[in-house]
């Protein structure tokens, strides 16, 4: 454990007290102090201690002497001590771990206005993965609990500062995997604090990852107010083969011209590497790392050399380091030499034997054809854009790879590409770069089929012709057999049947005839024997190969769109998608070409909007298509392009249903002023059907939707086969009207425009009632034009404000026309003179917003 002190504090620890966990408490006495620098001792503690099985510990320690005032923190009152520990995860299956180690003392000044780093030196002898994280500093209160300090924030945002050049509010981070903290930059001086764990993971060969354990390196940042600014150094990355020599040079630069002392802050490596500074003048300083790397260097993650860059200010003044890490990965040297030899269906690899002898595997791919591909210094192993595929692993003492693709023989014709790397075992694992590429051709001794075409769509005699190649056979054993076999749909199973047979090699086209390809698709199969000896009989199957029609199905899009759809697929052993599929339209008696596509996979689509010719597609007419698929082998010297055509498929592009054209019987407000009607009321609608053109005439029935009013959903009120539907017994003439048809198919169509109809509003109250029994002016009502009255609250107010009648009506009945007889709430006749009303009025009308009106006025009673 180390402890980093002021020299000018009075603390001492000559003795820690240090928990093993599970209740074991050692105590540790001091090894060493050692001045680093800035005023900073290191105080070293070293013990031995043996966990007493597998599982995780939690090794601890509590301090008393954490400083006061530091600035980003609550002002500590029991806060003073602070904890650190290391947790170390034991497992004996795991075999042996070293826990990482922080080579980089935290002893740098920021100075207030300049960027500030630190970079711990995190290095893990193993090669173990290191991930760092912030965490807030921990503390032992009163009760002996671990708990987060108070108050605690990053240094960045207390005192809202900005960074260095002032584009923007100040930053602090600190990078997950290579520990470089970065603070842009602190405004105010004093004391700040931070902490953050090291992680260590394992990753095991298969690639899975378990976290061993972290280390807490809980520290303090002294910010000072200096003119002075600090060196900059030039961070560089590098890759290196294993077994070369690294000489790297490192420079850096000071702004105010002062003196740079380079060093290496903390590193894995060196030793063995070495690091001496060559040139140190006013503002500029280079240094030269030298590392003869080994085999046993190689690992996935780079090793970390940190450099620090310190000016060499006058006693007394300030001194400002810059620390860069610099990330040299180690890769292991290419296998050299591979040569491929190709053989029976398959192919025999070697190489020189792997010079890492630390290799855990060697990796083999391959790939159809030369990819050129060739690794930079960086670039290991065989990137999945190269199209090369994993297909066998050797141990890394093995220098051979028999390649016969699983036992099921390579492709015949085709040329096979080859390269190799190899892998580095856990926990430093890594790779290689990746070895020449190795290419052979595999002879040509089988027949490939080439064409499985539709010539004759016919339910009885439609005709299908088979063709193939005819094999390069002079290295194999005659006689020779040709076998094709036939099946009914596409896909691969049972069911085939033998059509053909020959043992001539240049019969290599069967018309197959008498066939239902209207309405099926065929698969066939090829089979190509030989003998397996002189004079025999051809019974070794020596190669079967299967292939299917193209099989079309046409459709009419749904919707209004006049488009048809064209789907077809096919099951084949070439590639289809390398040339452009041609699409056929019937016109008259004639195939035309009217468009081509590229596909991929085993199908393909097109959309057939009518733009051939400019003229569209029309409703009503059947329409006939037949596609050409085109593909390629990609073997030299096999044909291409491949052409193979569908059977004929057919479509009706139906015509649509369409909906009608509706109107409504109108209100005349007038009219009806005139000659007022009560409820019940109708609506009548009638419509136009549309049944020309696009639109079918095959109407079975219509469908009559209404609302009542703007806001309200659509709902049907019924059916009807004529043109005409009244809408009756209705409380007012308000609602929406929408109508659709429905053809013979049961298709129907969207509905028709919109119709609305609305009821006549006209509120008038007069100003004086003679409630005298004569029948004339008798109650206080609305003229006799007013209807439509949805609900009424009618009130009525003496001359000095006192409510004297009420009246609420919702429901059917005079009350909702008021027909007060100048009486208040128990009946009783009230003195003749003046009363003041208010009438809440709600009306049946489409627009709810307009429904409600208040009427405020005056009537006088007069017997």
């Amino acid at each position: 454990m180390n402890i980093f002190t002021d020299q000018a504090s009075s603390a001492e620890d000559p003795i820690v007290y240090m928990n093993m966990g599970g209740g074991v408490i050692l105590e540790v006495p001091r090894d060493s102090v050692v001045n680093i620098g800035n005023e900073t001792d290191r105080e070293v503690y070293m013990w031995e201690y043996t966990f007493p099985s597998d599982g995780t510990f939690r090794v601890s320690w509590v301090g008393i002497n954490r400083n006061l005032g530091i600035l980003n923190m609550a002002p500590p009152s029991d806060q003073r001590s602070f904890f650190i520990e290391t947790v170390i995860n034991i497992n004996a299956l795991r075999g042996f771990n070293s826990t990482p180690i922080l080579t980089v003392d935290p002893i740098d000044i920021a100075a207030v206005g300049r960027r500030y780093v630190h970079n711990p030196g995190a290095y893990d002898a193993d090669g173990d993965s290191l991930a760092f994280k912030l965490i807030v500093p921990r503390y032992e209160d009163v009760n002996g609990n671990i708990s987060p300090v108070p108050g605690y924030q990053l240094p960045h945002i207390p005192f809202n500062c900005t960074t260095s050049d002032g584009s923007g509010p100040a930053t602090f981070s600190l990078d997950p995997l290579t520990g470089q903290m970065t603070w842009d930059a602190p405004c105010r001086k004093g004391e700040y604090n931070v902490a953050f764990v090291v992680e260590e993971w394992r990753v095991s060969p298969g690639g899975g990852a378990v976290k061993l354990g972290e280390v807490v390196r809980d520290m303090q940042i002294l910010v000072r107010e200096t003119p002075n600014r600090p060196p900059v150094l030039e961070p560089r990355d590098t890759c290196i083969v294993a077994g070369t020599l690294l000489r790297g040079v490192v420079s850096a630069t000071d702004p105010d011209g002062d003196l740079i002392d380079l060093t290496v802050a903390g590193s894995g490596i060196v030793p063995p590497a070495t690091f001496q500074q060559t040139v140190r003048t006013p503002g500029e300083a280079r240094g030269l790392l030298s590392w003869q790397t080994d085999c046993s260097d190689v690992r996935e993650r780079p090793y970390q050399v940190v450099f620090r860059a310190e000016d060499v200010r006058p006693p007394g003044e300030t001194r400002l380091a810059d620390l860069q890490a610099w990330n040299i990965k180690v890769v292991g040297p290419a296998p050299e030499n591979l040569a491929a030899l190709g053989g029976d269906r398959s192919v025999t690899l070697t190489w020189d034997p792997y010079l890492c002898r630390n290799a855990s595997s060697i990796r083999i791919y391959r790939r159809e054809g030369p990819s050129g591909y060739v690794p930079d210094e960086c670039q290991t192993g065989v990137p999945a854009s190269t199209g090369y595929v994993l297909i066998g692993e050797v141990e890394a003492g093995v220098a051979t790879f028999f390649d016969d693709n699983g036992g099921q023989g390579l492709q015949a014709g085709v040329e096979y590409c080859y390269i190799i790397y190899a892998a580095f075992p856990s926990p430093g694992r890594g790779e290689s770069l990746a070895s020449n590429e190795a290419c052979v051709a595999i002879n040509q001794d089988i027949p490939y089929i080439t064409n499985v075409t539709v010539d004759e769509t016919d339910a009885v005699d439609g005709q299908v012709t088979v063709r193939w190649t005819q094999p390069e056979a002079e290295l194999l054993t005659p006689p020779l057999e040709y076998r094709l076999l036939r099946k009914q749909g596409l896909g691969a199973g049972e069911g085939y049947v033998e059509v053909f047979r020959s043992r001539s090699m240049s019969d290599t086209v069967f018309v197959d005839r008498g066939l239902n390809t209207l309405e099926q698709g065929y698969r066939y199969r090829l089979e190509f024997y030989q003998s397996p000896a002189a004079g025999g009989q051809p019974t070794v199957l020596r190669e079967a190969a299967e292939a299917s029609s193209v099989r079309l199905a046409v459709s009419a899009a749904t919707g209004d769109e006049k488009v048809l759809e064209l789907v077809w697929e096919y099951e084949v052993p070439w590639d289809n998608s390398t040339f452009l599929h041609r699409i056929y339209r019937l016109e008259g008696s004639t195939l035309t070409l009217i468009d081509s596509v590229q596909v991929s996979g085993g199908q393909g689509s097109y959309r057939d909007t009518g733009a051939f010719g400019g003229l569209g597609l029309e409703r009503g007419r059947e329409y006939c298509y037949v596609v050409e698929t085109a593909g390629s082998y990609g073997i030299a010297g096999l044909p291409e392009p491949l052409r193979n055509r569908s059977q004929r498929a057919c479509a009706l592009l139906e015509k649509v249903v369409c909906a009608p054209e509706l109107s409504v019987d109108q209100l005349d407000c007038e009219a009806f002023a005139r000659n007022p009607q009560e409820p019940p009321y109708a609506n009548v609608l009638t419509w136009v059907p549309q049944v020309t053109g696009d639109c079918t005439d095959q109407i079975a029935f219509y469908t009559v939707y209404f609302k009542s009013s703007l806001e309200a959903e659509y709902v049907a009120l019924g059916t009807t086969e004529e043109t005409t539907f009244t809408h009756s017994g209705l409380e007012s003439f308000a609602g929406c009207y929408r109508v659709s048809a429905t053809d013979a198919q049961g298709r129907e169509s969207g509905l028709s425009n919109e119709v609305c109809k609305d009821n006549c509003i006209s509120f008038l109250l007069p100003n004086v009632i003679t409630p005298n029994g004569d029948g004339l002016n008798d109650v206080f009502r609305p003229d006799r034009k007013t209807a439509f009255i949805r609900s009424m609250k009618f009130r009525v107010f003496s001359r000095w404000g006192v409510l004297v009648y009420e009246r609420n009506a919702s429901s059917g009945g005079d009350d909702l026309y008021i027909n007060w007889p100048g009486v208040d709430n128990q009946g009783n006749r009230l003195t003749d003179g003046t009363y003041y009303y208010e009438a809440e009025v709600e009306f049946h009308t489409l627009d709810p917003k307009q429904a409600r009106a208040t009427y405020k006025g005056w009537v006088e009673i007069i017997r």
